[in-house]
């Protein structure tokens, strides 16, 4: 039972370090735009099933929300990776922009939002770091699993060794007794 709550334990404490690792999420730029990194958390369609807002939490926890208009610029892939473009106003592309944030959202998919005081002018798939950073995220989340594996086993083989040292304990025992 420790070890299970162990285990739970480093199990929390690393997707914690994994969530503060995780770069952020706001820049702003000299012509008045702000680039914001996150996911979305909340998205809200009109009376007409268009995009109206969207609410994106970066990494620090912090909610922007955004107001959409038809220059919004969509730039966001599916699930099958497909690359989807529309803009708000033309056509259905305010009603798929709402499927498909609802879909990032339900998959933590991370976005990126251009804005201007505080209206989204694109909203596009999180647009990624260097090669070289996200190896070495990977080469640590794997090591840290196969260590926590490893340690787990060790752990599991002790507990085993000292209950066949009890079990032949007892068996010597009951021997004693039965012999006498």
């Amino acid at each position: 039972m420790t070890i299970h709550r162990s285990l739970t334990r480093y199990v929390f404490a690393f997707v914690l370090i994994a969530a503060l690792l995780t770069p952020a999420v706001t820049v702003a730029a000299q012509d008045g735009r702000t680039i914001t990194n996150g996911i979305v958390v909340g998205v809200q369609a009109g009376d007409d099933r268009r995009l109206e807002r969207i609410a994106v939490s970066d990494s620090g926890g912090n909610i922007t929300e955004f107001t959409v208009q038809d220059s919004t610029e969509y730039g966001l892939e599916t699930q099958a990776g497909d690359r989807w473009v529309g803009r708000q106003g033309d056509g259905d592309d305010g009603i798929d922009a709402v499927t498909r944030l609802r879909d990032h959202q339900e998959r933590f998919a991370a976005i990126t939002v251009t804005s201007q005081n505080g209206v989204a002018t694109s909203i596009v798939e999180r647009e990624s770091g260097k090669l070289e950073t996200n190896l070495s995220f990977l080469f640590a989340v794997f090591a840290i699993t196969w260590a926590g594996f490893f340690a787990y086993i060790f752990f599991v083989s002790r507990k085993q060794r000292e209950l066949q040292k009890e079990v032949a304990r007892l068996r010597a025992t009951i021997k004693q007794k039965s012999d006498q």
